[in-house]
């Protein structure tokens, strides 16, 4: 949910999560019951901040995100995350006002699923489920001829080791193909 605010005083660094009260209940909520906690854990990009978590002056762009399901939503689910979303940060000292001329844009994993097809409306690639699901992932060389892939969701899997792990799988695939001097 990306969105002007003037976020005040608060100590945001760049990358912030708040944390939800139960834990066990978000996942519990995803997995077994295909929707999302009353309290989510909510991580939070300001994106106008410096590394080292200097405000910018003026108005912020803040990109906030939960978990959830990737179900469909209706208007009045998203409208109740958003409130639960803002009354999570109020509650951890984190005031958000947001700018009239620019409202939220939220996105449900049934969105993002149709913007970018084939994801299934996961945030990190195509969800990995089941014993076999890390032996599912995709290789580095596509079936599609000159496209290569790498990142979190390609083997051997997530996290910035791995994913740089897979860039250098992908690299050494485009070598074999076409030669090191091409």
């Amino acid at each position: 949910m990306p969105r002007r605010s003037r976020p005040g005083c608060f100590p945001l660094a760049y990358h912030t999560v708040f944390f939800g009260e139960d834990y066990p209940d978000e996942f519990a909520s995803i997995f077994d019951r295909g929707g999302m906690t009353a309290a989510p854990t909510v991580y939070v990009c300001a994106q106008d901040r410096a590394a080292g978590g200097e405000r910018a002056s003026g108005p912020e762009r803040l990109f906030c995100l939960v978990n959830a399901a990737p179900a469909p939503m209706q208007v009045a689910t998203l409208d109740a995350c958003r409130e639960r979303l803002f009354t999570m940060l109020r509650r951890h000292g984190l005031e958000v006002e947001p700018e009239q001329e620019s409202p939220p844009v939220t996105t449900s994993p049934a969105e993002f699923d149709r913007l970018f097809p084939g994801t299934g409306g996961a945030l990190y690639g195509r969800p990995t489920h089941g014993w076999r699901s890390s032996f599912l992932r995709p290789a580095a060389r596509s079936r599609i001829p000159g496209l290569y892939l790498a990142g979190g969701s390609v083997h051997p899997g997530p996290g910035v080791p791995m994913a740089a792990l897979s860039g250098r799988l992908a690299a050494a695939r485009l070598r074999e193909d076409f030669g090191a001097g091409r």
